[in-house]
């Protein structure tokens, strides 16, 4: 049995290029549009002889034995089947298998792509984990130059090609790529196989661009040539293999014209193949059936061959006089409903069969991804790509197959592209590509309604195209809660004849009496027995977690406005991102990887000493970064008659937190064999003592111990510019929680394997880029410090609040005449609570009763702090 891998690779490209989809449930070859890995590489070797029953991954580690293959290590070579996973516990999900296309790539139907791509090994083993792998070659093949080398054809290389670059920056989109698709083949005698080939059967345009070309070949006049087809159309949808069912009277047509009696079929029985020479032969013994036409009013013989009438009259006068029915009908109008006759190619044809096709167009289509709605078609010119040239020395006409399109293109929606090659008779090639472009633009510029001055109640639904449906009743109240770096939430209660208004992920806006809480419908919870229906919605900022950021994208230096304002950090151009002076200001340096955007957002916040993220009630698609803290000018308090003063309605409660202090941070990095990527604090060590004072005021880096890394090996790399010191570990004090805690220490070792040093585009890291990333571990060392201090929270609630308040706003908070605060507290503890009655308001908790009346509990915290999961 003699394997043919070239063949194997040929039908993993055809699947490819046929845009198959990656699925473990269906037919798993392909035959049914959908594949697996392991059913796309045995499709793939049976296509090359192989013969094999339909198995798994597993089964493959027996199969290709069997077939001549036997295990081998790198250098790997083309043709070479790789296996993920150990023999006997690699079925289903547990295992991966592809070819090798070179010593470096493989093609592979794979989850990741949804169909079947070509990628890099190495990169596809890791991001499988670096499972255990086996590599098997067909006995013959070697790992030499001419091994690697791939050949291609231009049949497994028709309709191939792919997205290389692109950019979606603003309104400027820009791709670069390929498309090949095969020359059109003309009739020529002795070809049958091309030109049939050549033919789409799904496709009744080019069944008639077939029809044309034969006709062309054997001297027939065009407007009788469409008039012949026009009568093949309805007889047999252009197709010279059709038989029609079989009559009582045993009479059965066949082939293009389909004739009801035995003595008029001829030889046509012999010759009801898809092929060039039989559709021919048909077609010709129509045209020396003389003796079939009976003169009934629409012309002579002579005169239909001329061709000197109308396709219209040329049509009926074969249909009256050659096929004679009972009655007529208008097939010329039945034709050119479904075939375009005015794209049909009368130009002859080539004795040489194959011929490039002048007429030929590609076309880029966009589609909106959520709709499927086309939004533009694009012609596109062509470029010269001498490199596919070079990959494909085999394939005629493959260099001209470049595509370098740069265009002016917005939408809000998520949108996605095909190339399409437009052939001369009509014909589609599309290049089906799963390539998915996300709004990349600026967030918007103008900050939108304000919903404080909407003084009524409504709430509204808005569906995907836009339209809107109102509610103004709700059984019960409603509340929602705001909080920094928190995704906020509501719930309410609808008669349930009003729950058809709403739907998953739909956007819902609660306007009440000032305040708008801009939603997202999480779930719909119906209760048949009450008829009622439970509403509970997210805030719109949970949607930047739809969508993650690329793998391994790295940030320099670079500030929050240019990072989550634009591509690719920003969800869409719906939002508007407001950022504080000091979010201005603030560097980011980090390596992004599959993060959702929000938890990008609050990576990147937590990484800094004092930045922060929050959306209020008073805006749409509204989200502010910064460090806040705006003194607003309302006093909270027991009495007071002025409109600033904001009356405290309840009792007050004090919650004084002492769980998971500590004061004392010794920090690590990532650790390695040479220790190179270790993270240290020397560095931000040396640079305070440079300055001779903190870096940051009340958190000093101290020598904690003089010996340590006492396991260190001989063997590792001591670099001290790039480790540890092998003597000196390093640690942060909180000298104010030491002094909250009585002056007791308390420390906790804590890992910053995320901020270690990182390469960019291969460059090697820098002492300086160690300190910076060293930097950037002591301000978020700092933040877990703070976060880890003991706090006190005060609850107070209040009755309506003022809309230019959120959380994170300071206000004055008079409670000198009803409670004592901090009495335990330490000297130290006191003397800073007691400099200012300034608070910071950490969270609104809001609610409306029935008949829609407000209330609001107020958590207030004097220093603003953050939990662990931020970090």
């Amino acid at each position: 049995m003699t394997i043919n891998m070239q063949t194997v690779i040929s039908n993993m490209r055809a699947l490819k290029s046929q845009g198959v989809t990656y699925s473990m449930s269906g037919s798993r070859t392909g035959a049914d549009g959908t594949a697996d890995c392991s059913g796309a590489v045995y499709a793939s070797l049976n296509a090359a002889g192989a013969n094999l029953p339909l198995g798994n991954t597993d089964s493959l580690f027996t199969d290709l034995p069997k077939l001549g293959f036997s295990k081998v290590g790198p250098p790997y070579a083309y043709g070479d089947v790789f296996i993920f996973g150990i023999q006997g516990q690699s079925s289903g999900a547990a295992g991966h298998t592809g070819v090798f296309v070179d010593d470096k790539k493989i093609i592979h139907c794979n989850y990741g792509s949804n169909g079947v791509s070509i990628n890099n090994f190495d990169t596809v083993k890791k991001n499988d984990g670096n499972p255990p792998f086996t590599v098997f070659r067909l006995a013959g093949q070697t790992a030499t130059a001419d091994a690697t080398k791939e050949t291609n054809t231009k049949e497994n290389m028709d309709n191939s090609g792919a997205i290389e670059e692109y950019s979606y920056i603003g309104n400027k989109l820009c791709i670069k790529g390929w498309h090949f698709a095969s020359d059109l083949t003309t009739a020529a005698s002795g070809s049958s196989n091309n030109v049939a080939g050549a033919v789409d059967w799904n496709n009744v345009q080019s069944r008639a661009q077939f029809f044309i070309s034969i006709c062309l070949e054997l001297g027939i006049p065009k407007n009788t040539a469409l008039a012949l087809a026009a009568n093949a159309f309805t007889e047999s949808s252009l197709d010279p293999s059709a038989l029609e069912p079989m009559e009582s009277s045993g009479a059965q047509g066949k082939g293009y014209f389909q004739w009801s009696y035995a003595y008029n079929w001829g030889e046509v029985p012999k010759h009801m193949s898809r092929s060039y020479d039989d559709a021919k032969y048909q077609i010709g013994w129509a045209k020396s059936q003389k003796s079939q036409w009976i003169t009934k009013g629409y012309g002579s013989w002579a005169e239909f061959w001329k061709g000197t009438k109308s396709p219209s009259d040329l049509t009926m006068a074969w249909l009256m006089s050659w096929e004679r029915p009972a009655r007529a009908t208008d097939r010329w109008s039945a034709f050119t409903k479904v075939v375009n006759v005015d794209s049909l190619d009368f130009g002859g044809s080539s004795s040489g069969g194959s011929t490039f096709d002048q007429n030929a167009k590609e076309i880029m289509e966009i589609f909106d991804a959520t709709t499927d709605t086309k939004l533009k078609t694009v012609s596109i010119e062509l470029k010269k790509r001498a490199d596919i040239k070079e990959q494909n020395t085999d394939v005629e006409g493959v260099e001209w197959s470049g595509i370098d399109v740069c265009l002016t293109f917005e939408n809000p929606n998520p949108f996605y592209v095909q190339f399409v090659r437009v052939k001369s008779d009509g014909t589609r090639k599309t290049l089906s590509l799963q390539v998915l472009f996300f709004p990349h633009s600026s967030s918007r510029t103008i900050i939108g309604k304000d919903y404080s001055n909407d003084c009524n109640f409504l709430i509204v639904c808005t569906d995907k195209n836009g339209k809107n449906q109102f509610i103004n009743q709700i059984l019960g109240g409603l509340s929602w809660s705001l909080e920094a770096n928190e995704i906020p939430s509501c719930s309410f209660t609808v008669p349930i004849n009003e729950a058809d208004k709403f739907d998953g992920h739909m956007d819902c806006k609660v306007i009440v009496f000032g305040k708008m809480f801009d939603g997202i419908v999480k779930s719909i919870t119906l209760n048949k027995d009450e008829e009622t229906a439970l509403i509970e919605l997210d805030h719109k900022i949970s949607e930047w977690d739809y969508r993650q950021i690329p793998n391994n994208y790295t940030v320099k230096n670079q500030t929050f406005p240019s990072v989550f304002c634009q591509s690719p950090f920003l969800y869409s151009t719906d939002w508007y991102v407001n950022t504080d002076g000091q979010a201005q200001k603030e560097k980011i340096n980090y390596a992004f990887s599959r993060q959702g955007h929000l938890e990008a957002v609050t990576k990147a916040v937590s990484l800094t000493d004092d930045i922060w993220w929050r959306v209020g009630t008073r805006y749409e698609r509204f989200l502010e970064i910064g460090a806040f803290g705006e003194k607003k000018n309302y006093i909270l308090s027991e009495t007071g008659q002025t409109e600033r003063h904001l009356r405290i309605i309840g009792d007050i409660s004090i919650s004084k937190q002492f769980d998971d202090v500590f004061n004392v941070a010794t920090v690590y990095g990532e650790k390695s064999d040479s220790s190179q990527a270790s993270l240290t604090l020397r560095e931000a060590y040396l640079d305070q003592q440079q300055q001779g004072h903190d870096i940051i005021a009340g958190f000093p880096i101290v020598i904690l111990n003089p010996t340590a890394n006492k396991e260190q090996k001989n063997y590792y790399t001591n670099i001290t510019k790039i480790a540890s010191n092998n003597s000196l570990e390093y640690a942060i004090l909180d000298e104010f929680s030491i002094n909250l805690e009585q002056g007791k220490l308390i420390e906790k070792t804590i890992s910053m394997n995320d901020v270690a040093p990182f390469e960019e585009n291969g460059k090697t890291i820098s002492d300086e880029e160690r300190a910076k990333q060293s930097r950037i571990a002591y301000n978020a060392a700092i933040k877990r410090l703070k976060s880890a201090r003991r706090h006190d929270e005060i609850q107070v609630q209040i009755g309506a609040l003022p809309t230019d308040i959120n959380v994170l706003d300071k206000v004055y908070f008079d409670y000198h005449n009803s409670i004592e605060l901090f009495d335990k507290c330490s000297r130290y503890c006191k003397k800073i609570y007691e400099a200012s009655d300034d608070f910071y308001i950490t969270k609104i908790e809001t609610s409306f009763n029935e008949y829609l009346v407000e209330t609001n509990t107020l958590t207030l915290s004097k220093e603003l702090h953050r939990d662990g999961s931020d970090n």
